[in-house]
């Protein structure tokens, strides 16, 4: 028999006034104003001015998705134009650790299955799409999408287009050897491409005089 003084048996519950509780949950959140999904500003873009050079070979995609890192909304984003620039490439090749390539099969779709994973380390990912390069024979045009000095040599076996995560971050080796150079982050800042302090779409000056890497 119970003496009493213990808690009651609706002390686990919590009691809350219907009342006080929201009519309707919260929105979901929005994007910014002025900040347009990255895919639909590229391809705004690519109807002026496409990124592939007609007449100038097969048409490669080098994507390394260890530099493409970024929050849940402008990695679908990111994602999605990688989608699409691979449907418009005649060769393919996309790599990156295994924490990002889980992260971008998803979104993928056909190019799901091709997407190589590697180990953890230095440029491990690079040395895979420049492999891939190194396999094609005969004319070819390059859009890279990175940041490292190390694609720079593609410039040497055509038009070299690079997509830069982020200018800021760009190697002045990989910048210079560029015909042009996309900056994604400027791309993302404003709903006309532009950043505020620069252009997102830069041609290079070509210049291949021997520069400082970053």
């Amino acid at each position: 028999m119970g003496l009493g003084g213990g808690p009651g048996e609706w002390e686990d519950y919590e009691w809350v006034r219907l009342a006080d509780l929201p009519p309707s949950p919260p929105p979901p959140p929005v994007r910014p104003a002025g900040s347009p999904p990255l895919a639909a500003a590229v391809l705004a873009r690519l109807a002026r001015r496409s990124l592939w050079t007609s007449g100038a070979g097969t048409r490669v995609l080098l994507v390394d998705l260890d530099n493409l890192r970024a929050e849940a909304a402008r990695w679908r984003d990111r994602m999605t134009m990688v989608l699409t620039l691979a449907r418009q490439a005649d060769v393919v090749a996309l790599a990156g650790q295994d924490g990002a390539v889980r992260r971008a099969r998803p979104h993928l779709a056909e190019f799901a299955a091709r997407v190589r994973g590697v180990a953890d380390g230095s440029d491990l990912a690079d040395h895979v799409l420049l492999d891939a390069a190194a396999e094609l024979p005969g004319a070819v045009q390059f859009v890279v999408l990175s940041n490292d000095w190390i694609f720079a040599g593609l410039a040497d076996r055509g038009p070299l287009t690079v997509l830069s995560p982020g200018g800021d971050a760009l190697s002045d080796r990989l910048r210079e050897a560029a015909t042009r150079v996309v900056d994604l982050a400027a791309v993302e800042a404003g709903p006309d491409g532009r950043g505020p302090r620069r252009a997102a779409f830069r041609a290079s000056r070509r210049r291949r005089s021997p520069s400082a890497v970053r």
